[in-house]
């Protein structure tokens, strides 16, 4: 089995070029990667001749930083010259039509990696969102990046997304059930372990964009309400455009700590009570995992397209409830016997949920599709 896999991310960078790092490396290390085409790279640990990278595309990212379809056209445009016959071609969402088409010329099994809720699913949520919040005409995908995200979903032989949230969200929009593959990512559980949990004050922790998109202000308005004696909100991830003006409210709030970008991610959950995504949208948040992993419980959205189950790793809330997230927070920060066995239940559950595992469950839907197609 011969695969090519492309992504226009910072491979083996973060966001999506980490979480491409990670399949290609477990493609690679199976023996079947005939090559990576990506946008550009840092040190990894794979052979150079299997990575193709286009390093002038640093460029045109910080160029074409508000214009995600250009740079995604750009890098399709040079991948796809690079498509050569295999078995299974694989690109993300966005970023692959040309490379799609080539590769079906040439014969190929072909996946699509839809790292979010359905195009039309992610496009209303996100727009309501906005609008919600007085970004009336608001358009979160401009309109020829959303043509050619529908039009690789309709071409490509599979989807692969990695939340139950997100595989509905495709079934809701028309797409086959034998057209798709359940895969959720992952979670380095040597990097991530669990610490010892505050003992004077109970720390909540939010990790990620300060958005809209990530239900920031009602969790803002959750905790205002609850006014918990010797308890802390910390607030690790950028501040976003579109929150400013609300986050501005909050910074001289006592207990409330903005703290920007933080490169000791895994420290920042060791000092952790609990941690909290009231996402309004995402595909599988990474940072849900590596909370896991750190032993925390979670309060989450069924949206934030957690591995986690309501009432065991932690408690699932309905989007943009704050009574809900308020109750939430109150319950945990009243219990720590349960906050202890929702966080140890979490730590066992990440342990199942492994970039390993997650590389698996990828090269297991590549046999079945070629199972299906009569290739094997």
């Amino acid at each position: 089995m011969d695969v090519i896999y492309t992504n226009a991310g910072k491979f083996a960078g973060a966001g999506i070029g980490f979480i491409a790092y990670q399949f290609v490396r477990a493609i690679y290390r199976a023996g079947h990667l005939q090559r990576a085409i990506v946008a550009y790279a840092t040190r990894h640990d794979l052979p150079p001749e299997k990575v193709v990278t286009f390093p002038w595309m640093r460029v045109v990212a910080r160029l074409a930083r508000d214009n995600a379809p250009i740079r995604d056209s750009a890098f399709d445009c040079c991948a796809a010259h690079f498509i050569s016959p295999c078995d299974i071609f694989h690109g993300w969402s966005h970023q692959c039509l040309r490379s799609l088409r080539r590769a079906k010329t040439l014969g190929a099994v072909t996946f699509v990696e839809r790292p979010n809720s359905h195009d039309r699913t992610q496009y209303r949520l996100v727009k309501e969102e906005f609008e919600r919040w007085g970004f009336q005409g608001y358009e979160p995908v401009r309109p020829w990046g959303m043509r050619r995200g529908l039009a690789e979903l309709e071409i490509a032989d599979f989807i692969t997304v990695p939340s139950r949230f997100a595989y509905e969200s495709m079934l809701a929009e028309g797409i086959s059930e034998e057209r798709l593959f359940l895969i959720p990512y992952g979670v380095d559980v040597n990097r991530f372990t669990p610490g010892e949990p505050p003992v004077d004050t109970f720390r909540l922790l939010f990790v990620g964009q300060v958005s809209l998109r990530k239900g920031v202000p009602y969790l803002l308005q959750a905790w205002e309400r609850l006014s918990l004696p010797r308890a802390e909100l910390w607030l690790a991830g950028r501040v976003t455009p579109d929150a400013q003006q609300i986050v501005a409210r909050y910074r001289d709030h006592p207990t409330i700590r903005f703290l920007g970008h933080v490169r000791d991610i895994p420290a920042i959950y060791r000092q952790a009570s609990v941690f909290v995504l009231p996402s309004i949208e995402e595909g599988s948040a990474l940072v849900t995992y590596e909370a896991m992993a750190t032993a925390l419980p979670l309060i989450f959205t069924y949206n934030s397209g957690a591995v986690a189950r309501d009432g065991v790793e932690g408690i699932q809330i309905p989007v943009r409830d704050v009574d809900a997230l308020a109750a939430a927070i109150d319950r945990l920060y009243r219990d720590p016997e349960l906050r202890h066995e929702m966080g140890r239940a979490g730590r066992k559950r990440a342990e199942e949920y492994t970039w390993e595992a997650a590389g698996q469950r990828l090269l297991a839907a590549y046999r079945e599709a070629l199972r299906r197609g009569g290739r094997v």
